[in-house]
């Protein structure tokens, strides 16, 4: 009798206190979601670029002290504050863990493999977005050595990276979508 006390008190807990927080977490994230992240134009751009570098080699014209001061340029211009991509999600990974454990003691899996979905996209659209900083640095060494083949794939990886980010974040926003509207019934 006393298991079925404590597993009605756990359960009462996780619908009156965990259900509404999260409700309250992920609407406030799928406020936060905007798609397309990358502007299309940007990538079309990018793309564009790599093509007329691709054709005319226009890095061997400029002198070695305009390429370093270009990539210097766009390092500072381009560069987030230390740390911004390299966000460890161990942290916000266990705590879903432990959301996603809760829910399937009450039987509630679909909340469950919903938070596992959106803690899946999450870790896609990080490594999308540290491999996209890494690029980003490649392509400024790049630049300043004057290597215009690099240069040019450097800018249709970024440009493809772009497109998966935005790909990405319109998988999460249904998501987060289908999380809300299991909470809530």
């Amino acid at each position: 009798m006393a298991i079925v006390g404590v597993y009605g008190l756990f359960y009462t807990a996780v619908t009156t206190i965990l259900m509404p927080f999260d409700t309250t977490v992920f609407k406030d994230e799928l406020s936060t979601v905007q798609v397309p992240v990358n502007n299309a134009s940007t990538i079309t751009e990018m793309e564009s670029a790599a093509a007329d570098m691709e054709s005319t080699s226009s890095l061997d014209y400029v002198s070695e002290s305009e390429r370093t001061e270009v990539a210097n340029t766009m390092r500072t211009a381009n560069t987030p504050h230390p740390g911004f991509f390299d966000q460890n999600l161990e942290e916000y990974n266990q705590f879903n863990s432990y959301r996603m454990l809760a829910y399937n003691l009450i039987f509630r899996g679909d909340i469950s493999n919903q938070i596992k979905n959106i803690s899946n996209t999450h870790d896609e659209i990080s490594r999308l977005d540290n491999e996209t900083e890494s690029l980003n640095q490649k392509m400024y060494n790049d630049m300043e050595k004057g290597d215009h083949k690099a240069y040019t794939e450097d800018l249709k990886d970024i440009a493809d990276n772009l497109k998966q980010h935005n790909i990405a974040m319109e998988k999460l926003k249904p998501q987060l979508e289908n999380v809300i509207n299991r909470l809530e019934t």
